[in-house]
């Protein structure tokens, strides 16, 4: 007994830090979703004529806002800024943000990204909903923090 315990023990050290590795992609072939409510957002990368963007989806209301994405590209970090729908709506929604590799270390928009953290996501949301309604609903504004890679599209 003692021997397949040990076994089984000396396995799952073997395996736990290939399974824990998070996926990584460049930041234009990028799919996101958050660690809390995954099934509720998702966030998608893109470039347009040489910009970055970010579309995030919000399931519940089927909605998508589409974001200019600056960074600096020595540190990862920089901000998301909202653009004009095809109405010409402005939701006017900015929040910074850090990308991390797979490990969760910085990283540069060049490099491999396995997560996105977003500092005030969840807030900005929320004061652009206040703006237009008083009701914000559950799961209608995307939460703050640690978003991870979940799908790596081919061009």
């Amino acid at each position: 007994m003692r021997n397949h315990v040990t076994v089984l023990i000396a396995g799952l050290l073997i395996l736990t830090p290939s399974m824990a590795m998070a996926a990584v992609c460049k930041l234009e072939n990028a799919t996101f979703r958050p660690k809390y409510a995954a099934e509720h957002f998702e966030i998608r990368s893109s470039r347009v004529d040489g910009v970055p963007g970010f579309g995030v989806t919000v399931r519940k209301t089927n909605e998508t806002f589409r974001f200019r994405v600056d960074a600096d590209r020595g540190t990862g970090a920089g901000t998301i800024t909202s653009v004009p729908d095809a109405a010409g709506q402005d939701p006017r929604i900015r929040t910074n943000y850090q990308l991390l590799d797979g490990k969760g270390l910085k990283t540069t928009p060049a490099g491999e990204v396995g997560h996105v953290s977003f500092l005030d996501l969840g807030r900005a949301f929320v004061d652009s909903r206040m703006r237009t309604s008083r009701n914000v609903e559950p799961y209608t504004s995307p939460p703050s923090g640690l978003w991870h890679v979940t799908d790596c599209r081919l061009k």
